[in-house]
């Protein structure tokens, strides 16, 4: 097995097993592993808003009858009798074992799962299933759902989740006259995604398959105009568009399309009368379709070039064309698809490193009929590059040992974690892990989720984290276009939020323990008891005070937990005869918990653990820089000093070797010196160091070989930065204590205890402080540890 696969596998063990572990709800490492998948498919488009539900039906034999891991039904839709019903259902069925990710599936075991979900599918449809206890609130409303719509779904998808090996991937099975697509995801295929970094899972159109005439497209290629890209145009009868949307739906729309179309308009009323009374007149009539493709593959076929497979193949501009096309044939069996042709300008983009900067482009300047936004939502939105910096550098104490610092690990991108982690040596890597623990380890999702709570919007948190991400974004939107990035204030109201959330995460309670109710309402009843605690107390929680402690105090928990079981039961009988999932996605409903009448003065009961209006409209406000600048020098100082002995060494050399643009061999020699004899760094020396570092950072594989043109070994790197967020986490009245003890045991000379006051007074008045002024302090007041000091 390929090491990195074995790092993924072991990366997923160590997650699973963190979520069993730290959520303590006792939920089982088969529900994490669904949760994770649930989590990686929703990523990358699969599914949307799906949810862990799990529910084993046993057999007479002690056996399993039918068994159900998750679920999501998406695509709401309306048809002009304004009937509302969900085009797609998405079912989860996992096979997992405890003691291994290193195995095949047998076929035998693939075939027993996979005919335990298509039983439940069967009873469903059927009404057969009658006899699930009350206290599943949740599974009972979605059989109700699934045997009221029956046929009327458009797709049933299954998707066979595997924390081992298969040699299954896609298939199509008929269930009940349904057609139902089977989607196997094992460990293999969950690395493919990881290690690609994408956003979707290419599509594969093999032309053939939805051609009736069996050879592909007919297309022009338009003359070469530019080295990036291949342009083809082509016309497209409407019966393969149809069905290719009743194949992969919302699939094919390209990313940023799909998130902010969304479902509004998508059965347009115009195409749908020139569809049935007009469709001679459907190619003046309509604009066409934009759609782009990684790689086209051509025939020559009776004289006319053919496309006849496309990959990674995305609609970027014409969805509500297809989507029309589809749902009209359906409605209408009399349509003549037959005589409905769409023009397309196919767009392969050939150079990798452009595509992820162009699509998105031809996305919005294709689409004329409805605005998509300017904002990118890559990771590389300088909203969430500020929250990755502060991340980087805020270190927070430890609640758990109060003489640890930590930080929170902003993944700003997947994989960034492990990919931080497999840079380092061993050593570094036992380092890394204590200050960055993976429990505090957060992405753009949960930003999105912590934030609209306390934005008072559960209701959007409820819709799932993608479209909650969405949501969010729009409010990003609106700060970048006035310069407003994320400041420190942003940062504490950001953790403390995580950690109030995490708080009644586990105050729900553990499943078939102590839990307040159904666990797999827990997430939304989470989101709405914080929402509403918010509410009630004007926002007005003392988040500073949670942020510097890192916990909530035993009588806030009090509090919030009483909160939770009114707020639980209040959501339960409100959504009586309809699913909880979806009764909580609608604003409705959040104004309809506002208006309950909560009796409990929380402003009495926890009157320590608020603030005023006034301290609270304050916390809102950044400063007009948004961030320190000593702290920016002494982060990359640490960072310059973290790449070791050995690689500067070594980069002086390479400097002189390979003689790379703009890099200077004297400086490089300066460097390594003051490194080497502990000294401080220049300004000079530290904005040569900072630019080495961006260069390293875009060409990462140098590293390794940089290091092997030097002989010398690294000794321990003490980071400066680390040093200097512990001094300050020190309160005045430690300082004060140390500067006493001090004098009273006369255990310094005045050089060092003259070193401590002034280190002291710098960070007291934020003033610049040398990196060894720092160190030395640091290593000074070590030395009061048997005075019962600890730092």
């Amino acid at each position: 097995m390929e090491r990195a696969l074995t790092n993924y596998i072991e990366e997923i063990k160590s997650d699973i097993a963190s979520l069993v572990y730290s959520d303590g709800d006792g939920a089982s490492f088969e529900d994490k592993f669904t949760l994770y998948c649930i989590e990686v498919l929703e990523t990358i488009g699969k599914s949307e808003g799906a949810r862990v539900l799990s529910y084993v039906h046993p057999n007479n034999q002690g056996g399993i009858d039918w068994k159900i891991n998750g679920y999501c039904l998406k695509d709401q839709f309306k048809d002009e009798n304004n009937k509302t019903y969900f085009e797609t259902l998405d079912l989860f069925i996992t096979y997992y074992k405890n003691d291994s990710y290193d195995y095949n599936i047998t076929q035998a075991d693939y075939i027993k799962s996979l005919n335990q979900i298509k039983k439940f599918i069967n009873g469903a449809l059927k009404r057969h299933i009658d006899y699930i206890d009350h206290s599943h609130t949740e599974l009972i409303e979605l059989i109700k759902i699934i045997s009221k719509q029956g046929k009327d779904f458009d797709r049933i998808n299954i998707f066979f989740l595997i924390n081992g090996f298969s040699n299954h991937d896609k298939e199509q099975i008929e269930i009940n006259s349904i057609g139902v697509f089977v989607h196997t995801w094992d460990i293999n295929r969950l690395f493919k995604i990881n290690e690609a970094n994408s956003i979707h899972e290419p599509i594969e159109i093999e032309f053939k398959k939805f051609n009736e005439n069996g050879f592909g497209l007919p297309c022009l290629k338009v003359p070469s105009i530019d080295e990036i890209y291949d342009c083809y145009l082509a016309i497209v009868p409407g019966e393969v568009l149809a069905r290719l949307y009743k194949e992969f739906s919302n699939e094919l729309l390209e990313s940023n399309v799909r998130a902010f179309l969304g479902q509004a308009g998508k059965f347009n009323k115009g195409i749908r009368e020139t569809i049935r009374d007009k469709p001679q007149m459907f190619l003046p009539y309509n604009n066409g379709i934009t759609a782009t493709a990684e790689n086209v593959t051509t025939a020559i076929v009776g004289g006319q070039l053919t496309i006849t497979h496309l990959s990674d193949f995305q609609i970027v501009n014409g969805g509500q064309t297809t989507a029309s096309l589809y749902h009209t044939q359906k409605k209408y069996k009399d349509v003549a698809l037959d005589k409905i042709f769409v023009q397309m300008k196919l767009t392969v983009i050939k150079d990798i490193e452009k595509k992820n900067e162009e699509v998105p482009n031809i996305a919005r300047f294709a689409n004329s009929q409805n605005k998509v936004t300017e904002l990118d939502l890559s990771s590389n939105n300088p909203y969430f590059v500020q929250i990755e910096s502060l991340s980087r550098r805020k270190y927070v104490v430890n609640p758990e040992n109060r003489n640890q610092s930590i930080l929170w690990f902003f993944e700003r991108a997947s994989g960034q974690y492990r990919e931080t982690l497999n840079k380092q040596t061993p050593s570094q890597q036992k380092k890394f892990k204590e200050q960055n623990p993976n429990t505090l380890k957060f992405v753009k999702s949960d930003v999105a989720k912590y934030i609209n709570i306390w934005d008072l919007e559960p209701h959007h948190v409820s819709l799932g984290s993608q479209k909650n991400f969405i949501h969010y974004t729009k409010k990003v939107e609106e700060l970048v276009k006035k310069n407003k990035l994320p400041g420190e204030n942003f940062y504490r109201k950001l953790i403390a939020n995580a950690i109030l959330f995490k708080s009644v995460d586990k105050l729900f309670g553990r499943k078939n323990v102590d839990a307040i109710g159904d666990t797999n309402l827990k997430s939304f009843t989470v989101a709405y008891t914080v929402s509403y605690f918010h509410y009630l107390t004007k926002n007005r929680l003392d988040l500073w005070k949670i942020y510097d402690e890192q916990k909530t105090d035993d009588e806030l928990n009090s509090v919030l937990k009483r909160l939770m079981i009114f707020v639980y039961q209040h959501l339960l009988k409100a959504s009586n005869n309809t699913l909880f999932s979806e009764y909580a996605k609608k604003e409705s409903s959040w104004v309809n918990l506002k208006n309950a009448n909560y009796s409990e003065d929380l402003e009495k009961s926890i009157i320590k653990a608020l603030v005023s209006e006034k301290d609270r409209d304050l916390r809102e406000i950044e400063k007009e820089t948004d961030t320190n600048e000593l702290e920016n020098d002494l982060f990359t100082i640490s960072e310059i000093r973290k790449m070791g002995l050995k690689f500067w060494d070594g980069f002086r050399t390479y400097v002189d070797k390979d003689k790379p643009e703009d890099f200077d061999y004297y400086l490089a020699f300066d460097l390594l010196k003051k490194i080497k004899d502990n000294k401080n760094l220049s300004s000079r020396e530290v904005s040569f160091g900072k630019k080495v570092l961006k260069y390293i950072n875009e060409n990462p594989r140098l590293i390794e070989r940089i290091k092997t043109l030097s002989k010398l070994e690294d000794n321990e790197v003490i980071e400066v930065k680390f040093i200097y967020d512990k001094l300050l986490l020190l309160s005045k009245e430690e300082w004060k204590r140390i500067i006493d003890v001090a004098a009273q045991t006369k255990i310094f000379d005045n050089l060092e205890l003259g070193n401590i006051k002034s280190v002291h007074n710098s960070l007291q008045k934020k003033e610049s402080v040398r990196e060894l002024a720092l160190i030395k302090a640091y290593e000074s007041i070590k030395k009061l540890e048997k005075f019962k000091i600890i730092i």
